[in-house]
């Protein structure tokens, strides 16, 4: 995966010094609903599985640098922070009950050892990105904007409420999140004397694919895929150059 965007990368930035001279660098607020996950799965060694739902709201930014290739079409490539939630749990096991919440291996520091729960969980995030764009003037100093993105997601912190006393646990396990492919349309409008540039967009996520929560008694090689699975939108503000 790494390599994948590294390649892309490299090649999107040989690609833009043949293209136009119009550049920018962009600061881009995101939020989004998503249904993560509808898998599976299995708590350690239990005899049995339970049919898992995962939804949640995310939230981040990304610091993008936009390049003209040729005509109406931009290349971007961008570094970011990206706060991926599990706020709503559904998982129902064998024996027809129905869970608001999901087992999680947690170590209480008095010692006592009852089978602990969460039932909403975040991690966060390293999102790198890289896309395409295609903007057309529809009014004066408005474009109209559409485009796509690939998002790599890198997770360096998680945090977990337990239902027990509520606790916030919070780990530090650095690993692969996942991958995402999105689309998006919206506006962009040109300001103070066409040197800045404001975009509300509309995000309509394509595809998503997060890995397997040793904290769930998971393997990592676990892979919760979804197609079109949510809804989001961004708010762009720009810098020409």
């Amino acid at each position: 995966m790494w390599k994948l965007l590294l390649i892309t990368t490299l090649l999107l930035t040989k690609t833009t010094v043949y293209g136009q001279k119009n550049s920018s660098f962009e600061l881009d607020f995101i939020g989004r609903y998503d249904k993560h996950a509808d898998y599976t799965t299995r708590f350690g060694d239990r005899s049995y599985t339970n049919d898992t739902k995962l939804w949640g709201k995310s939230f981040g930014f990304n610091i993008n640098y936009i390049k003209s290739l040729y005509n109406h079409v931009n290349t971007k490539v961008g570094i970011g922070y990206y706060n991926l939630g599990v706020d709503k749990i559904r998982q129902t096991t064998p024996f027809n009950i129905i869970a608001t919440g999901r087992n999680i291996n947690y170590r209480h520091p008095s010692g006592i050892l009852p089978l602990f729960a969460t039932n909403k969980y975040y991690y966060v995030n390293l999102s790198l990105n890289v896309g395409l764009a295609y903007e057309r003037l529809i009014a004066k100093k408005v474009d109209f904007i559409a485009g796509g993105d690939f998002n790599y997601l890198y997770t360096f912190s998680q945090l977990y409420h337990i239902t027990y006393d509520d606790i916030r646990y919070r780990t530090n396990n650095g690993r692969t999140l996942g991958f995402a492919a999105n689309t998006y349309f919206g506006l962009l409008r040109k300001v103070h004397t066409d040197k800045y540039y404001v975009s509300p967009k509309i995000i309509v996520p394509i595809y998503q694919q997060l890995r397997g929560d040793e904290a769930f008694g998971e393997d990592q090689s676990i892979k919760m895929e979804k197609w079109f699975n949510g809804v989001g939108v961004s708010l762009t503000i720009g810098k020409y150059l």
